[in-house]
């Protein structure tokens, strides 16, 4: 057996520790570890889950990329771009891309006997993927669009329903701006389902239709649409998919992400990262901290220890290296305890979700949270090594006990 590793695990004995004066202190400095990793993984996996359901809702409503022409013109009525099948069939081809689906967007105006409030339709047609506004229906359901024959059937947000008080399978007008300033177009749909996304940038003003009335209303051919949208597939690299996209697409496109488009929320996401590292960073410090200051307890209180060992024979290193093992079972400790709480937290969260947040700021009923098997690996083996480096700095304090004091020291 090692000797170093022999007369530690003598030292870290439940009998020994018992006879310690330096017991409490000990203790101490097992539940900071504890604490440090505790926090640790908590700030990591709801640091990393706002940002992966936030950005999951975006793109899940407007699509990972969107072609759309090249046109100065700013709002959201754009000119139309040809999706042919030769385009079509080129993006398919892109190693990454999952999905591809039309929409047509347009200005619109809902119209109740009592109010009526400014909207954006959507139109989308029976290829549309239906997945992520199905997840978010809290009333009623998705229609189901055909090519062969037009529907009024409809899907609008809560706010909107809150504030036209309007519910599943009821009628409203809407109203649609008519070509070089002429008569409205008029169309009486019929609400089919109410979603709620929570991100009021959508809520406030999206409305899901059938992509041929809105086609008709603009004088488009079947092939013409406002944008082509391409869902990526998982584990693909966005930047490198976005650039094939690039040049697979005809010169007057404009090709533009969901971080692009939406930057002010994937920027205010993106300040989680600085925030979880400043939490990591402190608790490091405090891990750092306790543990250096047991280990000069541990040394002074065995300092007798120390010069017996060396009037033995025991070399610097040799004795170093049995306080520094004896430090690792006090950190191992501190892991194992950190980790199955920090753990079982983030468990209850996962399952039962008793904190919940304001939709209006943090656009999540609940607070999610993920934590990934890299990212579990990282916390705990950047923390063995972090601490067990600054641990050798007070270790030299050995190399100064002189063995001839340390026998007569009481």
């Amino acid at each position: 057996m090692n000797f170093e590793k022999f007369v530690a695990k003598r030292l870290h004995t439940e009998k020994n520790l018992q006879h310690s004066i330096s017991k409490p202190i000990l203790k101490m400095a097992i539940a900071a570890v504890s604490l440090s990793i505790t926090v640790m993984i908590l700030a990591i996996a709801t640091g990393k889950g706002l940002q992966e359901k936030i950005s999951a809702k975006v793109t899940g409503f407007t699509s990972d990329i969107q072609v759309t022409v090249l046109d100065l013109n700013q709002s959201l009525e754009v000119a139309p771009i040809v999706a042919d099948s030769a385009l079509i069939h080129r993006l398919h081809n892109i190693d990454g891309v999952e999905r591809i689906q039309t929409q047509i967007t347009k200005n619109g105006l809902i119209k109740t006997d009592t109010e009526f409030e400014g909207i954006i339709a959507k139109g989308v047609n029976e290829n549309f993927d239906w997945s992520f506004i199905q997840n978010h229906i809290i009333d009623g359901t998705h229609p189901k669009y055909s090519d062969s024959k037009k529907s009024n059937q409809v899907v609008i947000s809560k706010n909107l329903s809150q504030k036209l008080s309007l519910g599943v399978n009821q009628e409203a007008l809407f109203y649609f701006q008519g070509k070089n300033h002429n008569q409205p177009f008029v169309r009486k749909f019929s609400i089919e389902g109410i979603y709620e996304t929570g991100i009021e940038l959508f809520d406030d003003y999206y409305v899901f239709v059938d992509q041929q009335h809105l086609r008709k209303m603009n004088r488009w051919s079947d092939n013409q649409c406002s944008a082509i949208e391409l869902k990526i597939k998982k584990g693909h690299d966005s930047q490198n998919v976005l650039t094939e996209v690039e040049n697979n697409s005809p010169f007057d496109t404009r090709i533009i992400s969901a971080r692009d488009n939406y930057s002010q929320i994937f920027d205010w996401i993106k300040l989680f990262d600085m925030n979880i590292a400043i939490i990591l960073l402190i608790m490091v410090i405090v891990a750092c901290i306790n543990m250096i200051c047991s280990l000069l307890i541990i040394i002074l209180e065995r300092t007798k220890m120390i010069g017996l060992l060396k009037a033995l024979g025991a070399t610097q290193i040799s004795i170093k290296k049995i306080f520094l093992y004896h430090a690792f079972y006090l950190l191992r400790k501190g892991l194992i305890l950190g980790n199955t709480i920090g753990l079982f937290l983030i468990g209850i969260q996962y399952f039962f979700a008793p904190i919940q947040l304001d939709p209006e700021h943090y656009y999540v009923k609940s607070l999610p949270v993920l934590m990934s098997p890299e990212n579990w690996a990282m916390i705990n083996i950047s923390s063995i090594i972090i601490c067990m480096s600054m641990l050798i700095i007070p270790s030299i304090l050995i190399e100064k006990v002189s063995p001839i004091k340390a026998l007569r020291y009481e």
